[in-house]
C-alpha cells in the first residue's frame, strides 16, 4: 500500500511539472520574425551595464555589445566601486564609443545594483534602456530582434530567459535551478522577470523609481515593476533562442550567491511556499531512496531523467545528457540553498557583492 502512494504522489508532481513546463515554454517560445525593418524608425537604445569586480567577464560582454548592428546604439557601463580592474577594462572600451560612469557611494536605504540601475537610467539617453549583466552574452542580431519584438507587441517592458551557451566547468555542470523556478512560477496575470537582461522605456523606468521607494530596496526590482506593467498587458517574458541568441556565463560561485539572494524572497517569504519547495525537490530524490526496495522505481527515475533532458533540451546549447544525469546532485544543491537563504534572511545575514541585503518585510 506503501509503495502506491509513493508511485502516486511522486507521478502526480512529475506530471505537474511536464505539463506546466510544456505550456511556460509553449507560451514564451517566440518565433523569428523576417518582416523588413525601416531603420529610419527605430527607436534609439541605451544598453546598460552595472558592474562590480567583473574583470573575468567584462572583456567578452563588451565585446559582443560593441559588435551590435544596431544602428542606434549607445553603450554606459557603470563601475559600481569595484575593488579590481573593472574600471580598467571599461576605460579601454572608449574607443569603441562606450561611455564609463564612475559609481558614487552607496546611499542609505538603496541596495547596490538597484541604485547603479537607477544612475544609468538618468544617464541614459536612449528611448529604451536595456539592462545587461555582465555574465549575459549576445550575438550581433540580438538588439535588433529584441526591439523588432518589442515594438511588434507594444510592450513597454520585456525580459529574456537566456540559454546556457558555456563549455565544460564546474559553473555548468553544477548550475543552480534558478531559471526552472522562474517557468515554474509563470503566470501571465502574476509574471515573474529575469535580472539578467530586460528591456524597459526609460521614461517607464524613471516614473517608477519616482514613484515607488519600494523599488530602492526590492531584491527583485524588474519583477516588481514587470507584474505592475502585466495588469495593462504592457509586460512580456520570452525565452531566448537562436533568433534572439541571448545567453550567459556564470562561475558557480556567482550562481550560489544569487540562489541565496533569490530563492526566500521568491517564494514570497512565505513558509507554504518554501514547504512546497522542498517537497517538489525531494520527490525526485525519493525514487533514488528506494529503487534497492522498489526496482519498479527505476521507472520512475527513468522517466525524471527524460522531463530533466526536456527541459535542458531548451535552455541548454549542449551537455544535456550530462546534465540530466547529475539531476540528483542538482536537486541536493537547490535543497541546501532553499534552506539556506531561509535561514539566512530570517536568522543571519544575505549579501550581495560583498553588501549587506536587507529584505523589505510586509
Amino acid at each position: 500500500m506503501i509503495d502506491v502512494i509513493i508511485i502516486g504522489i511522486v507521478a502526480i508532481i512529475d506530471i505537474y511539472v511536464l505539463v506546466k513546463l510544456y505550456n511556460v515554454l509553449h507560451w514564451l517560445t517566440i518565433q523569428p520574425d523576417q518582416s523588413s525593418i525601416d531603420e529610419k524608425k527605430l527607436p534609439t537604445v541605451s544598453v546598460c551595464i552595472a558592474a562590480r569586480n567583473e574583470t573575468h567577464a567584462m572583456t567578452q560582454c563588451l565585446e559582443r555589445v560593441v559588435g551590435s548592428d544596431y544602428p542606434k546604439l549607445e553603450v554606459i557601463v557603470l563601475d559600481d566601486e569595484s575593488h579590481d580592474d573593472t574600471s580598467i577594462l571599461i576605460k579601454s572600451f572608449a574607443h569603441s564609443g562606450v561611455r564609463f560612469v564612475d559609481g558614487k557611494s552607496l546611499p542609505e536605504g538603496w541596495l547596490g545594483k538597484n541604485h547603479a540601475q537607477a544612475r544609468l537610467a538618468d544617464e541614459a539617453s536612449g528611448e529604451i534602456m536595456f539592462y545587461l549583466d555582465v555574465d549575459t552574452l549576445i550575438e550581433r542580431h540580438t538588439i535588433m530582434n529584441l526591439v523588432q519584438y518589442y515594438r511588434r507587441h507594444n510592450a513597454r517592458m520585456l525580459s529574456i530567459v537566456p540559454i546556457r551557451n558555456d563549455h565544460w566547468t564546474t559553473s555548468t555542470l553544477f548550475t543552480t535551478m534558478r531559471h526552472f523556478w522562474t517557468l515554474m512560477r509563470f503566470r501571465p496575470e502574476t509574471p515573474r522577470a529575469v535580472a539578467n537582461a530586460w528591456l524597459i522605456d526609460r521614461k517607464t523606468i524613471l516614473d517608477q523609481l519616482a514613484t515607488d521607494e519600494s523599488l530602492q530596496m526590492s531584491v527583485q526590482m524588474e519583477t516588481t515593476i514587470a507584474k505592475k506593467l502585466a495588469k495593462t498587458k504592457e509586460y512580456r517574458l520570452v525565452m531566448s533562442n537562436k533568433w534572439l541568441g541571448l545567453s550567459y556565463e556564470k562561475r558557480w560561485s556567482s550562481q550560489v550567491e544569487t540562489s541565496i539572494r533569490l530563492l526566500y524572497p521568491q517564494s514570497s517569504g512565505n513558509s507554504v511556499q518554501v514547504a512546497w519547495l522542498i517537497v517538489l525537490l525531494v520527490s525526485v530524490l525519493l525514487p533514488y531512496a528506494l529503487v534497492w526496495w522498489y526496482p519498479w522505481m527505476l521507472g520512475i527515475i527513468v522517466g525524471q531523467y527524460l522531463l530533466a533532458f526536456y527541459y535542458l533540451s531548451r535552455v541548454w546549447v549542449r551537455y544535456r545528457v550530462i546534465g540530466a544525469l547529475l539531476l540528483p546532485l542538482t536537486v541536493i544543491q537547490e535543497i541546501l540553498l532553499l534552506i539556506i537563504s531561509t535561514y539566512r534572511y530570517n536568522f543571519g545575514t544575505i549579501t550581495w557583492k560583498g553588501r549587506p541585503v536587507q529584505r523589505v518585510r510586509k
